[in-house]
């Protein structure tokens, strides 16, 4: 009878050690990166939100007097807290994250089931329609910079189909704006560009999430007799709504922190602060105002909201959350 003798201990680590080993050190670059330029730059940010350092004096601690400062509510009424500078900016950033999330949402939805139906010349819509999304921000702010000038084109078609329709019926012409100059179109229309450039990355969100839905729930659906409305309510809605949940947020956090269309597209938040924004407010504090401190407040500030807005989305969007 033959005696087996077992085999001698394996030295060293094991496969799965060095392969964790490994792993971890192909990411300790990024993780140093990360945690020096990102994660030590928010704890010192929030470190000098409680001194009044500026761009030239010593920081002295002043605890909650810089936030104070800017939550101030002055007590003249509502016309003077309209006024105050951060919350102008509050009200102009709260208003282009809601209208902008709804549309950029709602349009990608639509699209998006548009091209995932069978019409000709389907692909190529898809690559016409993502263009702008790989466009450079800058790049299409100062298209649309030219677009919206008194002499630009948006101007040229609106004058165009008025004199064609209105014009031509009643003899009312259309009068040219400069919009980005235009306290009461300023807004809308960094409004609109950031609609359209960004409704083609979340309309391949959803597309992608329209192959994944199985075609037999949508043929049980026609066998039941349901209307294709009812089944776009019904059905594709309901099975899209991790991705909705996942568009809204990304949408939010994006456009509560615009600030590049801002800059380039107006000139300092004008016309007398209409498209001054919490992000352009935060910069225009620390380099043209002086107050770092102030400016980092802010910033800390906006994270709380950003964090708001998505608890209040995880709440009523995400089905995982409310299981």
């Amino acid at each position: 009878m033959a005696i087996q003798v077992a085999p001698p201990p394996r030295q060293g680590m094991s496969r799965k050690t060095r392969e964790s080993l490994t792993g971890w050190l192909f990411i300790t670059p990024t993780l140093i990166i990360f945690g020096l330029f990102t994660f030590g730059a928010m704890i010192y940010a929030f470190f000098i939100s409680f001194t009044d350092l500026g761009l030239f004096n010593e920081p002295k601690f002043v605890g909650l007097d810089t936030y104070g400062k800017v939550l101030n509510i002055p007590a003249g009424g509502l016309g003077e807290i309209l006024n105050n500078i951060f919350y102008k900016a509050l009200g102009n950033t709260l208003i282009f994250s809601v209208v902008v999330v709804f549309f950029q949402t709602w349009l990608a939805i639509i699209f998006a089931v548009i091209l995932n139906s069978k019409i000709r010349f389907r692909n190529f819509f898809r690559v016409t329609w993502y263009l702008p999304s790989v466009t450079a921000s800058v790049v299409i702010s100062l298209i649309f910079f030219w677009m919206y000038k008194q002499q630009g084109i948006v101007n040229a078609v609106i004058t165009w189909v008025s004199d064609h329709t209105v014009g031509a019926l009643f003899g009312i012409h259309y009068q040219t704006v400069a919009f980005l100059d235009d306290t009461t179109t300023a807004l809308p229309s960094i409004m609109a560009m950031n609609i359209f450039t960004t409704v083609p990355t979340f309309m391949v969100l959803f597309l992608a999430a329209l192959q994944d839905i199985p075609p037999e729930v949508y043929e049980a659906a026609k066998l039941d007799g349901a209307t294709t409305v009812r089944t776009f309510w019904s059905i594709t809605l309901p099975l899209l709504r991790p991705i909705i949940f996942l568009v809204t947020v990304l949408g939010t956090i994006g456009t509560l922190q615009v600030f590049d269309q801002v800059y380039l597209m107006t000139n300092e938040g004008g016309p007398l602060g209409a498209t001054t924004t919490v992000a352009y407010l935060i910069y225009h504090q620390a380099f043209k105002d002086n107050h770092l401190a102030r400016s980092a407040a802010i910033g800390f500030i906006l994270f709380i909201i950003i964090f708001l807005f998505f608890l209040v989305q995880r709440r009523f969007l995400d089905k995982d959350a409310n299981a």
